[in-house]
């Protein structure tokens, strides 16, 4: 693959929220589903205009540009946090990051697993859950990359050698061989390494953190849709709903967002 300037270069960020744990599915009702959300910003926007404002929005809300956004301890006004129980801060802060996601994102995908439907419905087939979201949303992204006529990699957050060790190996495999939907010449032509990146939380990537605030409300905004069930106004739902408007991809005829922006498995 020829080298691709960052001007040209579109980088998806993307986190999980629940885990990979098919057996918790039964034993525990809040470990049912696993969600992944992925956002795609342009390198030389991502690296300049979107790292600027959010070292100033962090500057000016927590007094530090050194802070990591983790959306747990933000609801929990905790740790570095404490500042948000102020309410004109946490409105100013809720302010300021909707207009980031607003102005700066370029799309946006969520892929959600019923793990405990996963396992009734395949006794055979045990494919990981996390591997199988990673391959449907790296499908999303070749595909949203084709349509387009762009090029692109993924960058995610490192957690553990033996997760991130998993996790590559799946990523080097999907480059390597066809899916459902997309053949290996496909996806090497739009993908610009056979390697994922992944990262501390510690190297304070503002594309990571935008994906950590997202991954929670997209999932549940995904999941009450699934169930048909109301969801409560909040700030969270105001950020999906941002998505819903602007980037979730979708299907560029009928303007369907499911099955492009969003997926429900299995």
């Amino acid at each position: 693959m020829n080298f691709v300037p960052p001007t040209s270069r579109y980088r998806l960020y993307f986190d999980e929220t629940g885990n990979g744990d098919l057996d918790a599915a039964e034993k525990h009702p809040n470990e049912r589903y696993l969600s992944i959300t992925g956002v795609v910003v342009k390198q030389d926007t991502h690296d300049g205009y979107l790292t600027r404002r959010m070292n100033r929005l962090k500057e000016d809300i927590f007094g530090a540009q050194e802070v990591v956004l983790h959306r747990r301890d933000i609801m929990r006004s905790e740790g570095d946090f404490v500042a948000l129980r102020n309410v004109e801060r946490r409105q100013e802060f809720d302010w300021r990051m909707s207009s980031i996601i607003a102005e700066c994102l370029i799309a946006a995908f969520t892929i959600s697993i019923d793990k405990l439907e996963h396992k009734q419905r395949y006794k055979v087939w045990r494919y990981s859950p996390y591997h199988y979201l990673l391959e449907c949303l790296l499908e999303r992204f070749v595909l949203w990359l084709r349509r387009n006529n762009f090029q692109g990699d993924m960058l995610g957050e490192a957690r553990n050698p033996r997760h991130d060790k998993q996790l590559r190996r799946a990523f080097t495999y999907f480059y390597k061989h066809k899916t459902g939907m997309v053949d290996s010449q496909m996806i090497q032509a739009r993908l610009t390494s056979k390697d994922l990146r992944l990262l501390p939380k510690e190297k304070n990537i503002a594309g990571l953190q935008i994906a950590d605030l997202l991954a929670h409300p997209c999932h549940r905004s995904l999941k009450f849709e699934q169930l048909g069930e109301a969801i409560g106004p909040d700030h969270g739902t105001y950020l999906v709903g941002l998505l819903r408007r602007y980037w979730y991809d979708r299907n560029p005829n009928s303007g369907v967002i499911s099955g492009y922006g969003t997926k429900w498995l299995p």
